[in-house]
Order: structure tokens, then sequence, then C-alpha cells
């Protein structure tokens, strides 16, 4: 996600194991589709590591220093990519509330609303 047009998604480091059955998806993807994420996304730095027998996962590094770590075990092709994506778009912030709803238990002074309300006889008497 860009933030005052820069990009927060620094570095994504991706680990797979070359023989696991859980890294099969990954293995499958990277000579095709990652290569082309990666090309589509020049911003951010890509790191891949191989390491014999562990779980395939993707940690993503933001500019504000939090790091997002995601398991990729078992995930096929499609949902690989767009995890991606999904950590390329957010910003590594948690959401913020923009303040609670203020609903008072006192009535209004035209009168309470619902649904069945028959404007129209009410503007003629």
């Amino acid at each position: 996600m860009s933030r005052n047009g820069v990009w927060q998604l620094k570095k994504m480091c991706i680990t797979y194991c070359e023989h696991s059955g859980s890294s099969k998806y990954i293995r499958n993807i990277l000579p095709t589709d990652f290569i082309k994420f990666k090309e589509a996304n020049p911003q951010i730095e890509f790191e891949e590591k191989v390491v014999s027998g562990c779980h395939p996962s993707v940690t993503a590094t933001y500019l504000s220093g939090k790091e997002k770590f995601l398991p990729l075990r078992g995930r096929e092709e499609e949902k690989i990519i767009k995890h991606l994506q999904n950590l390329r778009d957010t910003s590594g912030f948690k959401p913020t509330k923009f303040g609670d709803r203020y609903i008072k238990k006192t009535d209004t002074i035209q009168g309470l609303w619902h649904p069945f309300l028959d404007l129209k006889n009410a503007q003629q008497q």
C-alpha cells in the first residue's frame, strides 16, 4: 500500500523446502508467476530461502518496522499469489477506529422514525 506516494512494504522473505510436499505449490510458482509478481513490484526487495525440513512461509517487513509472518503450508498457487498481493496492499499498521457510533436514548424533537411511517398523510394534517 502506498501512503503519501511511498510504498510501505519494504521486503518479502519466502522460505520453503526443496523436498517437502507442503512446499510443492510454492516450488511450482517460483519460475513462472512469482517472477511476474517480482517484475510488477520493483519497489519490494525479495529474498528466497531454502531451508530443509520446514514448511513454506512468507515474512513481510514494512517501513514502520512491523513484520508479518504468514504460513503457506499446503496453499495452492492462486492463493499464494493472493496472499502476496494482500501483504503488498496492507500498510503494516493496525487498523484504526474512527470513533464509536453515537446513539441517543432519548427521543428527538421530530419523533421517532420507523420504516412504516406514513409521511404523505402526516404532511396533510
